[in-house]
C-alpha cells in the first residue's frame, strides 16, 4: 500500500514538473514521448512477430523432416510461404523448376546442368532477403537510443540556461530562484534517459535474435541444397 501511495506521488510530482516547465522543454518532453511510443510499438510487433514465427517455422521444419525432404511431396503438399524456412524453400524450388525437368517414364527430376550453383546464389540472395526483413526496425531503435540522451542533455543545458537567466533578474536570488531551471534539467535528462536505454536494449535483442534466424536459416539451407542434389539427376546431353 505504501510503495503503491510512493508510485502516485511520485508520478504526480513528475507531471507537475512537467507542466510547471518551459515552453521549449514541454516540446522536449512531447518529442521524448513521440519517440517512446515508438520504442515500444517497435517492441511489441518484434515480440509478437518473433513468437509467430517460432510456431510457423517448426511447423514447416516438421513437415520437411517426415517427408525427407522429397521435392514432390513438399509441392502437393502446396507450401504456403508464411515463415523464412518455407520463403527460403519456395525461393530454391522456384529456381529449381527453370533447370529441371519432370521424367514421366522414372518420375523422378531430371537435369542437363549441375544445380548446386545457382541454387546456393538463389538460397543466399533468399536468406538475405530475410534478414532485411527481420531486421526493420532496428535503425529506427538506434536513432531512438541515439537522440533520446541528445534531446535530454538539450533539456538539461535549457534548464540551466534558464536557472541563470533568472538569477540575473532578480536583485536577491535564493534557491527558488534556481530550483525550478536546475529541477527542469535534471528531469529532462531522466526522461532522455527512460527513452534510450529500453531502446538500446530491444536493439540489441532483435539484433541477436535475428542472427539466431539467419544460423538456423543458413543450416537448413544446407540442407535443402543436399536434398535437391541427392533427387535431381544430372544427364549430360548426348553427342550426335
Amino acid at each position: 500500500m505504501d510503495s503503491l501511495r510512493v508510485g502516485i506521488i511520485t508520478q504526480s510530482v513528475f507531471l507537475d514538473e512537467i507542466l510547471a516547465s518551459s515552453l521549449f522543454a514541454r516540446l522536449i518532453f512531447l518529442s521524448l514521448f513521440i519517440l517512446s511510443v515508438i520504442t515500444w510499438a517497435i517492441v511489441i510487433k518484434k515480440i509478437w512477430d518473433f513468437r509467430v514465427e517460432f510456431f510457423r517455422s517448426r511447423s514447416f521444419r516438421d513437415l520437411f523432416e517426415r517427408v525427407e525432404g522429397d521435392i514432390l511431396s513438399l509441392a502437393r503438399e502446396g507450401i504456403v510461404a508464411r515463415n523464412s524456412p518455407s520463403r527460403i524453400f519456395t525461393a530454391a524450388y522456384d529456381e529449381l523448376r527453370l533447370w529441371t525437368r519432370l521424367d514421366p517414364q522414372t518420375n523422378s527430376l531430371v537435369s542437363e546442368k549441375p544445380i548446386a550453383a545457382p541454387l546456393e546464389r538463389t538460397l543466399d540472395r533468399a536468406i538475405d532477403r530475410e534478414r532485411h526483413e527481420w531486421e526493420w526496425g532496428c535503425t529506427t531503435l538506434a536513432t531512438v537510443a541515439s537522440v533520446s540522451p541528445l534531446l535530454g542533455l538539450l533539456g538539461t543545458v535549457w534548464g540551466v540556461f534558464h536557472s541563470f537567466y533568472n538569477v540575473g533578474t532578480v536583485s536577491n536570488p535564493n534557491l527558488q530562484t534556481v530550483a525550478p531551471g536546475i529541477s527542469e534539467a535534471l528531469l529532462t535528462t531522466v526522461v532522455g534517459l527512460m527513452v534510450a536505454i529500453p531502446a538500446l536494449v530491444a536493439h540489441n535483442a532483435i539484433l541477436s535474435r535475428v542472427r539466431r534466424i539467419e544460423q538456423d536459416l543458413e543450416s537448413f539451407a544446407g540442407q535443402i541444397l543436399n536434398s535437391f542434389e541427392r533427387q535431381v539427376h544430372v544427364r549430360q546431353p548426348s553427342k550426335s
